[in-house]
């Protein structure tokens, strides 16, 4: 009997080269990269969204800026025409005449950056309850009293009541006491341009 010998070779550890490769090699490295990429279009779009916010942020603070400005000036209008009527001045007054006897400036340089003008007309009668009418227009001090009235950032009418307290008699001339000039006062209408 002749005996066989075999001799049994050990397996080899065949590395994938070439053909033999598997499909997938590379393929968590372009995942990774979508990932990335994914993630970078994301962070760009959230900054300039956050960009866009802030932008918008300086421009309503601006505007609240300027709204406060006219709504302070327009105050101190109304209570400087209150306890100084100006009828010699701001009757039926076409344009407007400035709301206190300095000029159409407030006294008031500048509010938040802004420097405001306010303008005065009154209608007057003298034998009502409704003593004065007034119709106070604000605007930036580059703009004047006729453009300003036609077209005012802040328009308020106010009716005040010059009689004396007490219920005395009409009134048949403008009031000359401090103490009960102005002494009712009905903001009528505050419109924003």
């Amino acid at each position: 009997m002749q005996r066989r010998t075999t001799t049994q070779q050990p397996a080899r550890c065949e590395r994938a080269h070439g053909a033999d490769a598997p499909r997938d090699a590379g393929s968590v490295l372009i995942l990774a990269l979508i990932y990335l990429t994914a993630v970078s279009i994301t962070v760009l779009a959230l900054a300039g969204w956050s960009a866009t916010n802030l932008h918008t942020t300086t421009g309503f603070s601006s505007v609240r800026q300027l709204q406060d400005a006219s709504r302070s000036t327009s105050e101190l209008a109304m209570q400087n025409i209150r306890y100084a009527p100006m009828l010699s001045t701001t009757v039926n007054a076409d344009p407007p005449t400035p709301c206190w006897g300095s000029g159409p400036t407030s006294g008031i340089a500048n509010i938040n950056g802004y420097s405001m003008n306010s303008w005065c007309s009154t209608v007057w009668n003298p034998t009502s309850g409704d003593t004065r009418v007034v119709t106070i227009s604000t605007c930036q001090s580059t703009v004047s009293a006729t453009a300003c009235a036609a077209n005012p950032y802040l328009e308020v009418v106010v009716t005040y009541d010059d009689y004396p307290p007490g219920g005395a008699a009409a009134v048949a001339g403008p009031c000359t006491d401090w103490n009960w000039c102005g002494q009712g006062m009905t903001v009528d209408s505050w419109i924003w341009a």
